[in-house]
């Protein structure tokens, strides 16, 4: 058998009664009898960028082989019935569900406005810790399994310290178990919600924050200035908001789609139904008498 690959992908085959090149047919392989397009291959790869970044000039390949062994499969389960299957019924009902609704939410994010020019001004200037007053960061960060009422403590003492020599004497007088480790940071690279806090801290200065079964301090080590001009930072500045306006497009189309349908869910009221009634079979239930 000659599986017909584009010439863009990996070269065509050279029987004389081959299929067109792909260039010219847009199959990229013929499997048995079925076909792998150059379409689904590129479409591939923009669903999983990382086959470019670590096989570079032969991800098609890679995903033209992948796509073949699907195609061998998808075959080999229809011969066997199993595309009957109530349980692969309901997996392609579900598939096509989210497909639809992932082209329909894009649709919704390509009519996004794009930022103008005060718009990415203004978020800079809302943004100094990550522009015009951007640092890297020496931090070190300590974990504690703190829980309970010493949680408080915890958090006052650590934010109280004013050199990293206090907070670790102070840390070496616990008994609570800890890790720490020392790193160091731009400050784009920390979680924005984090940020704004940091860069307020002179170096000795910690913040601590409470989390599940634990308290996370992070003490500033030392920082060095590294600033950014507005000009410099517009490309990124421009990525964040049209993403941002991207995300909201969607979360308004999908609140109007809401508030225009009628929705009645069926599933919680069984659910309570059968809570119900097993409260009242439990309730009913004969008890065992008390022994003497």
């Amino acid at each position: 058998m000659c599986w017909v690959v584009g010439l863009a992908l990996l070269g065509g085959c050279n029987k004389k009664d081959a299929a067109p090149a792909a260039g010219e047919s847009q199959v990229a392989a013929q499997v048995n009898e079925g076909e792998v397009s150059v379409h689904q291959v590129e479409a591939l790869l923009q669903l999983q960028p990382a086959l470019g970044a670590r096989f570079g000039e032969q991800a098609s390949a890679r995903a033209l082989d992948s796509l073949i062994e699907q195609e061998l499969a998808a075959q080999a389960a229809v011969q066997a019935g199993l595309d009957h299957s109530p349980k692969t019924l309901q997996a392609l009902a579900l598939a096509r569900r989210e497909v639809l609704a992932r082209a329909y939410q894009d649709q919704l994010a390509e009519k996004a406005s794009l930022p103008d020019t005060s718009a990415v001004e203004r978020y800079y200037d809302e943004h100094p810790e990550l522009f015009s007053q951007r640092r890297q960061y020496l931090l070190e960060e300590t974990v504690a399994q703190v829980t309970g009422a010493d949680v408080d403590a915890w958090l006052r003492k650590a934010e109280s310290t004013h050199s990293v020599e206090e907070l670790q004497a102070w840390l070496a007088q616990q008994t609570v178990p800890r890790k720490s480790r020392r790193f160091a940071q731009w400050a784009e690279g920390m979680p924005l919600e984090l940020l704004p806090r940091l860069a307020k801290l002179k170096p000795g200065q910690s913040m601590a924050l409470r989390r599940p079964e634990s308290v996370y301090v992070l003490t500033v080590i030392k920082t060095e200035d590294a600033p950014v001009l507005l000009g410099q930072a517009t490309p990124a500045i421009q990525a964040v908001l049209t993403g941002q306006r991207r995300q909201e497009a969607v979360r308004e189309g999908m609140t109007r789609l809401r508030e225009q349908a009628k929705i009645t869910r069926f599933m919680a009221q069984a659910e309570a139904n059968a809570s119900a009634a097993s409260s009242a079979d439990v309730a009913s239930a004969p008890q065992p008498s008390a022994s003497h």
